[in-house]
């Protein structure tokens, strides 16, 4: 099955990959392999940006808002990515990439320059230390991963884009309080979200 677009909370949702190089131990891929009644595991990832806009025209959206968040880290498919966010952009919408912010460490290369369709970018930080987001996401980077997160935050803000730091209400307030600091010095805003268990099933 290969649900490339689907329809959230009012949102239009793309769906690029299957391919994450994080492995949060929060993550609603824990829990099941979709959202609602949307299988989003893929057996083919897109190849080609007209796959997924076909997909997207099929949903009818009447919204104005499009985001880059499935059951992959969506710069992982980084050239299907940049054609759909440019014809998406062409056509008015406003875009938003949810992203692990590892995009640079996967791809070799600040991509920020890459992203210029997009409106805005909401960077998972998940944790205030490189050893506490270690635990959290078991990332291929290893240790690594934090600062690259941090970097990739830091490259888009220099591009003009607007970025935005989360962190899940499961890493405690103490943590969460720690991550509000860093991102203050960093000139990023935080929001907190609320951990859902059940994949919007319930």
């Amino acid at each position: 099955m290969n649900n490339y677009a689907y329809i959230l909370d009012g949102k239009a949702y793309i769906n690029l990959t299957n391919k994450c190089s994080n492995a949060c131990t929060f993550c609603i891929r824990n829990t099941g392999d979709g959202v609602k009644d949307t299988v989003l595991w893929l057996d083919d990832e897109p190849t080609d940006g007209k796959e997924v806009l076909a997909a997207f025209d099929a949903l009818e959206f009447e919204g104005r808002e499009v985001v880059f968040c499935g059951y992959g880290e969506p710069t992982e498919n980084l050239p299907v990515l940049k054609e759909v966010t440019r014809e998406l952009k062409s056509r008015g919408y406003f875009i938003r990439l949810n992203t692990n912010g590892l995009g640079n460490l996967v791809n070799g290369r600040n991509i920020a320059p890459e992203l210029k369709d997009i409106d805005a970018v909401s960077v998972s930080l998940n944790s205030c230390t490189a050893d506490k987001y270690l635990a959290v996401t078991r990332s291929a980077f290893g240790v690594k991963a934090f600062d690259g997160v941090l970097e990739f935050a830091r490259c888009c803000k220099a591009g003009n884009l607007d970025v935005i730091f989360t962190v899940v209400d499961v890493i405690g307030e103490k943590d969460i309080a720690n991550c509000k600091k860093l991102c203050d010095n960093m000139g990023i805003p935080l929001r907190v979200r609320k951990y859902v268990a059940d994949n919007y099933t319930g």
